[in-house]
């Protein structure tokens, strides 16, 4: 009997549509919509069977059957984890995980920048998805808890996504979507993969810079079959980079224009998998996937906290602080080229990143440019177990100085992932070189423009 079961609660009506969502569904023909981590095989389980205890019965643990629910001095869901549920087979459907990072840093500062030596708790998510009333209307929302917010919690995710394809059009399973609500603004191949999924303890120097993070908005999603080679895809739009936190336009948080974004990506050789950055899946043969980025929006001074946002190269001060009082817009467009190879326990990842700054109104400043890169390698020495790592990343540009000199920041790190159970249960270690950190990021603890030696230990543990 498998112990630590899964927490899955479904709740069969008769006459649900033979669909499901991606991650959960159970085959390439049935439909549905995307969501959480864990994707289930295609298996069924028995009918749910609900079950009411009497709280004041013997003090020895209910005997339950193979998956139940009811209530026991509390409310009950339980499986023996002996099968999967195929999404396909219920219209009604909700699937809970949770995963936690704790993590202790020590940064040894090489400039005037304090010290760090804290323990601290990353990520702590409690995430509740699947679908309702059919398996082509899926929901998904995602609480996140983490050291620098106290004991506060927060909704990270939450969107709904309906399988137009499916449900109209007699397609597979997402072929075409739309999907609204606060979500990843599809760009970048680092923030598409979860942070649970992570090879290194956190995502490198330039992930974090050029990135757009999560918004709210409303989007497209789909996949091709272009000439034989698999082709998925996302656009959308949204009120802003990164404007999750700060959602109301009334209070001058945003302006009022829109920002967009799209991605697509191509594998090559043989399926790609879904374990994230290392290769656990252990390919026989080479996988690849290819994907590229775009980005843009225009950037207003009435939106005080958008126009804050945007970091320079290599000091991390914002572009505003740097910016004459009198200007009041500008562009910001962005790209990234990304490409992942996996063979053998070996992982490759080489990403390029460029972002453009220009059209300013209000002061006299020349178009801005700033690219950079990130190249990861990862080797089991031990398979599927233990991993070791490497990577630099690398950031140059002239936004630091308004169009003069270029400036760069380097980080060069090396470390080691103990997979204890895959991504469920794991451990790493690492050790960086950072020369100027040039953005500000909770998840580092390290203060823009700081220079030294970073040292993480990462505990994670999800079901």
């Amino acid at each position: 009997m498998l112990l630590g079961a899964l927490l899955i609660l479904v709740a069969c009506v008769p006459g649900g549509a033979a669909a499901a969502e991606p991650g959960l569904r159970g085959g390439a023909g049935d439909c549905g919509v995307n969501g959480l981590d864990q994707p289930a095989a295609p298996a069924r389980l028995p009918p749910v069977e609900m079950v009411s205890y009497d709280s004041q019965a013997a003090l020895e643990p209910p005997v339950l059957p193979d998956s139940s629910a009811g209530y026991d001095s509390g409310f009950v869901l339980a499986d023996q984890g002996l099968g999967s549920v195929s999404a396909g087979d219920v219209p009604f459907l909700l699937r809970i995980n949770s995963w936690l990072q704790l993590r202790h840093t020590l940064f040894d500062a090489a400039d005037p920048s304090q010290n760090l030596n804290l323990f601290s708790i990353e990520r702590l998510r409690l995430a509740l998805g699947g679908h309702v009333y059919s398996p082509n209307l899926g929901y998904f929302f995602q609480l996140d808890g983490h050291s620098d917010q106290g004991s506060q919690a927060f909704f990270l995710d939450y969107f709904v996504t309906y399988d137009l394809g499916c449900q109209f059009l007699d397609c597979d399973a997402d072929q075409l979507g739309v999907k609204a609500g606060q979500w990843k603004m599809p760009f970048s191949r680092s923030r598409e993969e979860s942070g649970r999924r992570l090879e290194f303890a956190d995502r490198s120097t330039a992930n974090l810079f050029f990135d757009v993070n999560r918004s709210i908005g409303v989007g497209l999603f789909g996949a091709l079959d272009a000439w034989g080679t698999p082709l998925g895809w996302e656009a959308a739009i949204f009120n802003g980079f990164e404007s999750g936190s700060y959602t109301d336009i009334r209070d001058s948080g945003l302006d009022r224009n829109f920002a967009w974004s799209a991605r697509m990506y191509t594998d090559f050789f043989s399926e790609f998998g879904n374990d994230g950055e290392p290769d656990l899946g252990w390919h026989a043969t080479p996988a690849l996937r290819l994907g590229c980025g775009l980005a843009g929006t225009r950037v207003d001074a009435s939106g005080e906290n958008e126009f804050n946002l945007p970091r320079v190269v290599d000091s991390g001060v914002t572009l505003a602080s740097l910016l004459p009082p009198s200007m009041t817009a500008y562009d910001m467009g962005m790209y990234t080229l990304d490409a992942h190879w996996k063979y053998h326990g070996r992982s490759v990842i080489a990403e390029y990143y460029w972002r453009c700054l220009a059209h300013f109104q209000g002061a006299d400043v020349p178009s801005l440019s700033d690219h950079g890169f990130n190249l990861q390698l990862g080797q089991f020495v031990v398979p599927q177990k233990l991993e070791l790592l490497a990577r630099w990343s690398r950031i140059v540009g002239d936004s630091g100085t308004l169009g003069g000199v270029d400036e760069s920041t380097d980080e060069v790190g090396v470390g080691a992932a103990w997979y204890i159970n895959g991504h469920n249960a794991k451990f790493v270690l690492d050790v960086s070189r950072i020369n100027g950190m040039p953005l500000y990021s909770p998840r580092l603890d390290i203060l823009p423009g700081s220079e030294g030696w970073l040292l993480r230990t990462h505990l994670q543990f999800g079901f």
